[in-house]
C-alpha cells in the first residue's frame, strides 16, 4: 500500500511547486534567500536557472535584501611567500577558503592583490613599475575576471576600487597619477565597467607628496585619501570633484596625524587615532554621510585583551625607540542585525584576534603559543597586509 501511494504523493508535491518554479517573480523570491554557495550549485541546473542568477539585477536585488558583510579576510605571507595568502574565517559556518594564490590568469611572476572592495579584489601583475603592470578586477566567489586596459607609460601614485553592490553592479577604477605641469600636481582618469576605456576627469590638481593616493578608501560614492601632515581629501564621484577632508584636530604636541585604522566596512567610513597606545583605550570615530566631520561611535578599552597578550603592552625600551604600538586594527565591523555586537579584528604580533566592541569579550582567531599564525621578523611587530573578503555573485 505505501509503495502504491508514493508515486501519487510525489505526482502532487510536483504539481505544486511547478506553478512556482516557472513564474519568475515567485521562483527569484526564493533564490534571494538563499546562500550564494548554493546559488553557485543552482547555476548549472539549467539555462534558465543560469540566466536568472547571473542577471546582474539579481546580484543587486540579492545584495539588498541580505546587506554584505565580510565572511574572512586574506593575509598575505611575507617574504619569500608573499604571492601566497592565509584565509581567516569570520562567519559561524566557516568556508573553505577561495584561493590560496592567485592564478586566475597566467602571469610569470604571479598576481598580487591591490585593494578589496566590497567582494571584489584589485589585482595586478606584481613585476615591474605601476605604470607597466597588468591589472585586473576579479570577483573571487563566482572566480571570474576581467583585464583592464592599459595605462599610459606614467608615473602612478595609486589605483582605487570603487564598489557598492547596494547602488548599482557596476564598478569603476580611479587612477591618480603625476600631470606634466608641475611637482606635486596630478591627475586622475577613471574606468567603468559600464562605459569602458579609461577617461580623464577633475582636472590637474596640486596635492602634498606624502598624500597616501595609493590607499584610497570607497564609501558612499567617493574615495577618500588620508595624510599624516597635511589637509586630507575625498574624490565624489557623482560630481567628480575633489573636495577637501574633515579630519579630527591632532593634539598639542604632536606634529603628525597618527592613524591607526582607515576604512570602511557595513556602509560606514571608520578612523582610529591613537596618540597614547601604552593606554590601550582609544576612540573610533565615523564619518556622517553628509562628510561634515567625525563623531566618537566607540570607546574600545584593551586591558582585559591585554591579560591574555601581555605582549600587546609595549615595555619602555619599546617607548623609548618609538617601537608603538604592539597590534594593529585590521577591520572594524558594525553589527547588522538586532543584538549584534559590532567588532574589530585585531592582529597582536602572530595572531588574530577578535574583540567585541560593546561587551569587551574577545576570541582567539588565528595564531597559537607555538607559532602557526603569522611570520615575524626578529620579534619586532610587523603589520600584514590584510584584505576584506565579502561573497557576491556581480559579474565584472
Amino acid at each position: 500500500m505505501l509503495c502504491s501511494k508514493s508515486p501519487k504523493i510525489h505526482r502532487t508535491s510536483t504539481a505544486a511547486v511547478e506553478p512556482v518554479l516557472n513564474n519568475d517573480d515567485l521562483f527569484l523570491e526564493i533564490l534571494i534567500r538563499l546562500p550564494i554557495r548554493s546559488l553557485l550549485t543552482f547555476k548549472s541546473v539549467s539555462k534558465r536557472w543560469l540566466a536568472l542568477i547571473s542577471n546582474p539585477s539579481f546580484s543587486r536585488r540579492r545584495s539588498i535584501s541580505n546587506p554584505p558583510i565580510p565572511s574572512g579576510i586574506f593575509l598575505a605571507r611575507p617574504y619569500p611567500d608573499s604571492l601566497a595568502f592565509d584565509f581567516v574565517n569570520l562567519t559561524a559556518n566557516p568556508s573553505r577558503a577561495p584561493f590560496e594564490s592567485l592564478n586566475f590568469t597566467y602571469q610569470e611572476y604571479g598576481i598580487v592583490i591591490n585593494q578589496s572592495c566590497n567582494g571584489l579584489l584589485l589585482c595586478s601583475s606584481s613585476y615591474g613599475n605601476e605604470s607597466k603592470r597588468d591589472y585586473y578586477v576579479h570577483n573571487p566567489t563566482t572566480k571570474h575576471f576581467t583585464t583592464l586596459p592599459k595605462l599610459q607609460a606614467r608615473k602612478i601614485f595609486g589605483l582605487n576600487l570603487a564598489f557598492d553592490p547596494l547602488r548599482s553592479s557596476d564598478y569603476k577604477v580611479i587612477c591618480v597619477r603625476n600631470s606634466d605641469s608641475f611637482k606635486n600636481n596630478y591627475e586622475i582618469e577613471i574606468y567603468s565597467s559600464r562605459s569602458g576605456p579609461w577617461r580623464p576627469c577633475q582636472g590637474v590638481f596640486s596635492a602634498p607628496s606624502s598624500m597616501r593616493f595609493d590607499s584610497g578608501v570607497y564609501w558612499n560614492s567617493a574615495v577618500h585619501w588620508i595624510d599624516a601632515w597635511e589637509n586630507c581629501l575625498y574624490f565624489d564621484l557623482r560630481e567628480e570633484k575633489l573636495h577637501e577632508l574633515p579630519m579630527p584636530r591632532v593634539p598639542d604636541g604632536w606634529e603628525e596625524r597618527r592613524v591607526e585604522y582607515f576604512g570602511s566596512c557595513g556602509g560606514n567610513l571608520h578612523l582610529i587615532e591613537n596618540y597614547k597606545p601604552q593606554d590601550l583605550e582609544f576612540n573610533v570615530y565615523e564619518m556622517k554621510d553628509d562628510h561634515s566631520g567625525w563623531f566618537v561611535k566607540y570607546r574600545v578599552d584593551l586591558h582585559c585583551v591585554s591579560v591574555a597578550f601581555p605582549e600587546i603592552v609595549p615595555s619602555e625600551e619599546d617607548m623609548e625607540f618609538g617601537f608603538i604600538p604592539k597590534f594593529s586594527v585590521i577591520t572594524i565591523v558594525d553589527g547588522i542585525e538586532v543584538g549584534e555586537e559590532s567588532y574589530l579584528v585585531l592582529q597582536i604580533f602572530e595572531k588574530i584576534v577578535r574583540v567585541n566592541v560593546e561587551s569587551g569579550s574577545f576570541e582567539r582567531l588565528v595564531g597559537t603559543d607555538n607559532g602557526g599564525g603569522i611570520s615575524q621578523v626578529n620579534g619586532f611587530f610587523e603589520q600584514v597586509e590584510a584584505y576584506l573578503y565579502i561573497e557576491s555573485l556581480v559579474c565584472v
